[in-house]
C-alpha cells in the first residue's frame, strides 16, 4: 500500500459527517417514495387495468372491493413516501453542518455529499408523494368504462 503525499493528507474529506447518517437512512430517503409510487402504479394497473376489456366491472354499486384495495394501496404508498421524506430530512439534519452554506451551496458545490443526498431525497420524495396523491385521485376522476369515440 502506498502512502499519501503530505499535501494530500491535509485535504479534508468532502463529506466529513458521512458516517453520522446511517446507510439505510440515506437509502430510505432516496428510494422509499419512488419505490412506493412504482408499487402503487403497478398494483393499480394490475387491479383495474383491464376491467372494462374483459367484463370485470361489477354493477353492484359505485364502490367495490377493487376500488377499496386501490385506495388502500394508494394511502399506504403516500405513508411510505412521507416516511421517505422524513428519512431524507433526518439525513439533512444530521449532516447540515458538514459543509458551509445553505441549500443552494449544497446543490452547487461538491462538498457535503451526504447532505446533498439528504436534500435530493427531500426533493424527490416531495415530487413522488405529489405523484402518488394524483394517482390516488385518478380512479375517482376518470370513469372506468366509457363508450368508444364514434
Amino acid at each position: 500500500m502506498t502512502t499519501l503525499h503530505p499535501l494530500a493528507k491535509s485535504v479534508p474529506h468532502p463529506a466529513p459527517l458521512r458516517h453520522a447518517a446511517p446507510y439505510w437512512l440515506v437509502n430510505a430517503g432516496l428510494f422509499a417514495a419512488p419505490a412506493a409510487w412504482s408499487a402503487q402504479l403497478i398494483a393499480s394497473y394490475g387491479l383495474v387495468g383491464d376491467r372494462c376489456g374483459v367484463g370485470l366491472l361489477q354493477s353492484g354499486g359505485p364502490v367495490d372491493h377493487v376500488d377499496i384495495t386501490v385506495a388502500a394501496v394508494g394511502v399506504l404508498a403516500v405513508v411510505i413516501g412521507l416516511a421517505g421524506w422524513i428519512a431524507a430530512y433526518r439525513v439533512w439534519q444530521i449532516t447540515r453542518n458538514e459543509a458551509p452554506g445553505d441549500q443552494h451551496q449544497a446543490l452547487t458545490a461538491g462538498a457535503g455529499r451526504t447532505r446533498f443526498l439528504g436534500l435530493c431525497g427531500m426533493i424527490a420524495s416531495t415530487i413522488f408523494v405529489a405523484a402518488t396523491l394524483f394517482a390516488l385521485l385518478v380512479p375517482y376522476l376518470v370513469t372506468p368504462c366509457s363508450a368508444p369515440f364514434s
